[in-house]
């Protein structure tokens, strides 16, 4: 685990640093789901849910939470 074709600065042997590919991946994974949020319904509805559930306010239960999660509102 200790081999890496890095050196000590971060960079590989064609010149390019870890965080570019760090940056690439996530810019890719940010393209896709951008994409999916706004052309796919089901993962739409998916991602409101999950904002839905982490805006659970503080003073409900989690079954509260766990109810809106359940109902999608």
């Amino acid at each position: 685990m200790s081999k890496s074709d890095f050196d000590k600065n971060g960079i590989d042997k064609s010149g390019t640093h870890w965080l570019q590919y760090a940056a690439l991946t996530v810019s890719a994974f940010v393209v896709y789901t951008t994409w999916a949020y706004y052309n796919d319904a089901g993962f739409h509805y998916f991602v409101v849910k999950i904002f839905k559930f982490l805006n659970c306010k503080g003073y409900n239960p989690i079954s509260y939470c766990i109810m809106r999660w359940e109902n999608g509102y």
